[in-house]
């Protein structure tokens, strides 16, 4: 059995861990292999600096594939999207590595909470695969 605190759990393909950002997984992301599942991804962070409501705007300017939200709590940030990746933690990486190709978006982050849903699995895939981590 795979454990959460595993690092060979949270290596993208490239051997990053997922929760600090692949920027080649970003990349991928952006030119997926058609062999590659959807994923629906959630990234819960802090930001050390406020991210002005304009720059909110428009990240969402960015192939529509992304969100950015403010969240009640100062300087708590949401991210979502849909990745295209073989595994949860590709997903993970390549959305933390938008943030990380993006550096004029968010200068400084603390990665808090992370979630991968893969998108309409067929019948065959366990639970434990259709949810990341």
């Amino acid at each position: 059995m795979i454990h959460p605190d595993d690092a060979a759990y949270w290596a993208c393909p490239h051997g990053y861990d997922a929760r600090a950002g692949c920027v080649t997984c970003f990349v991928e992301s952006t030119d997926p292999d058609p062999e590659w599942v959807a994923w629906d991804v959630a990234v819960w962070f802090i930001s050390h600096r406020p991210i002005p409501v304009k720059t909110l705007r428009d990240v969402h300017r960015h192939g529509n594939r992304f969100n950015l939200d403010k969240l009640s709590a100062p300087h708590i940030y949401l991210l979502t999207g849909r990745a295209h990746a073989v595994l949860g933690a590709q997903a993970v990486a390549g959305l933390i590595g938008f943030l990380l190709h993006n550096r004029h978006v968010v200068d400084e982050f603390t990665v808090q909470e992370t979630r991968a849903v893969r998108v309409s699995p067929p019948p065959d895939v366990p639970a434990r695969d259709r949810v990341w981590p």
